[in-house]
């Protein structure tokens, strides 16, 4: 579940998050694609966005809260040259958040043909357990957390948190 609100007080509530994985494995990227796979859209700039997540590493709950800043809001209205169609101007339109073990969260803007640009300036909080509320029994393992065969391959003989997150 992710909660977005934006600049001009609406509220947006989405039940489905576009999952690009596979993409960071170790650390962070500085290239992270989103692909086409884009279908949360907000009409306006976002202000506050909180969504709950789930960590098979961790075997937690996690609820993450992201405090944009007027420079972010700069960042996503200002235009760059268009790689596809030179002569033309490009939009960030499409924002990334990583999430890493530890309730480690990163985000940046998609900026195509370029690299992401990191919104290092955005606050971001994390919390589990106790501390969780809109996500308190929001999870998409409700018996438990188990390992896929995928994700045992993956764990093997890695020393956790698994990178430089």
């Amino acid at each position: 579940m992710l909660k977005l609100l934006d600049v001009d007080g609406y509220a947006s509530t989405y039940w489905t998050i576009d999952q690009p994985q596979g993409i960071s494995v170790g650390k962070w990227s500085e290239r992270n694609s989103a692909g086409n796979t884009q279908f949360n859209k907000a009409e306006r700039l976002p202000q506050i966005m909180m969504f709950c997540w789930d960590s098979i590493i961790d075997k937690k709950i996690y609820q993450s809260t992201l405090f944009f800043t007027h420079d972010a809001w700069v960042k996503m209205i200002s235009p760059y040259p268009d790689v596809l169609e030179p002569g033309k101007d490009a939009y960030r339109q499409t924002m990334l958040i990583g999430l890493a073990p530890e309730g480690k969260v990163r985000v940046w803007l998609r900026q195509y043909g370029h690299s992401d640009i990191p919104l290092n300036d955005t606050k971001i909080t994390t919390v589990s357990g106790k501390d969780l509320d809109m996500c308190k029994g929001e999870t998409n393992f409700p018996n438990g957390y188990e390992y896929s065969e995928g994700i045992k391959k993956f764990i093997n003989g890695k020393v956790y948190p698994y990178g430089i997150w």
